[in-house]
């Protein structure tokens, strides 16, 4: 059935290959409140009969990547069972270490925090994925969540509690969080409290993040430094001895470009000190589609 579809465009809209983006196979996906995961478990099987299907159409030579989740909850389709059929099919795992704090949470977290990145990364290679596999993501965006007044973030900012920020019935976003790119306009309710994060913002030595909890405001800032961008490469990609990055998304980090040019000069320096990469040779970093 795949290739069905796949076939006529093969020649034109894959010259390098494809990546797949499916969130999530097997449930929890943005419409989990309303149907429920046990509707969905049939997509768990079919999710490597899909992949196998589109290697079949794009042969041997392309390249076929797929996003995948970063929070174990998240993980429905990807078990001891079903990795080794994925992989079969795929060059590369693009771990999505991003949104690893989201409006489900009631809990202060790095939402790409290098502790999280590491859980995320480990729960792939338990179930079977090749190091050499696995990719490690970036997020080229900053994000926001209200705190709770009574959270005791004044104490202790990291895992204090946060508003409601989903209803519990529906799912629906409760408009106590957000996020928004480098070459966003920075909404205007958020300027001078995000100019305070920007100037007073800390870096979390034990979890392994930046990020800065407005007293007043109540909101709690979670985003990635160049420099954090660069801690990322001895703690997670040199240490899991993983196969490269990407980032979602290349484009989100103009006009600066100041996080991609740390990502690319962590992973040249990274492929240098492991003998795979010459100085002079250009990375390939890959934007998450």
């Amino acid at each position: 059935m795949v290739s069905k579809y796949l076939n006529p465009v093969t020649d034109t809209l894959t010259q390098i290959g494809v990546d797949i983006d499916w969130e999530y196979p097997g449930g929890n996906g943005e419409d989990y409140k309303q149907i429920e995961n046990s509707e969905k478990e049939w997509e768990i099987e079919a999710y490597p009969k899909i992949l196998s299907e589109i290697r079949s159409a794009l042969g041997p030579d392309k390249l076929i990547s797929a996003a995948v989740p970063g929070l174990r909850r998240d993980m429905l389709a990807f078990t001891k069972d079903t990795v080794p059929k994925i992989s079969a099919s795929l060059d590369f795992f693009n771990i999505m270490t991003y949104d690893l704090m989201n409006r489900r949470d009631n809990i202060t977290k790095h939402h790409t925090g290098v502790e999280l990145s590491l859980d995320a990364i480990d729960a792939y290679l338990e179930n079977g994925v090749p190091p050499q596999k696995a990719n490690l993501g970036f997020a080229f965006y900053v994000k926001w969540f209200k705190t709770d007044p009574q959270g005791g973030c004044a104490e202790n900012p990291v895992g204090c509690r946060t508003a409601l920020m989903e209803d519990p019935l529906t799912g629906r976003d409760l408009g106590q969080a957000g996020a928004f790119s480098w070459h966003d306009t920075v909404p205007s309710e958020l300027e001078q409290c995000f100019k305070k994060a920007l100037n007073e913002a800390k870096y979390d030595d034990i979890h392994g993040g930046n990020y800065y909890w407005d007293s007043e405001a109540n909101i709690w800032w979670s985003w990635d430094t160049p420099e954090a961008v660069t801690r990322k490469f001895p703690s997670i990609v040199e240490k899991m001895g993983l196969g490269g990055v990407f980032a979602w998304g290349l484009g989100e980090d103009a006009p600066k470009w100041t996080h991609l040019k740390a990502l690319t000069s962590g992973l040249r320096s990274s492929k240098t000190s492991t003998g795979g990469m010459g100085p002079d040779e250009d990375p390939l970093i890959k934007d998450e589609l």
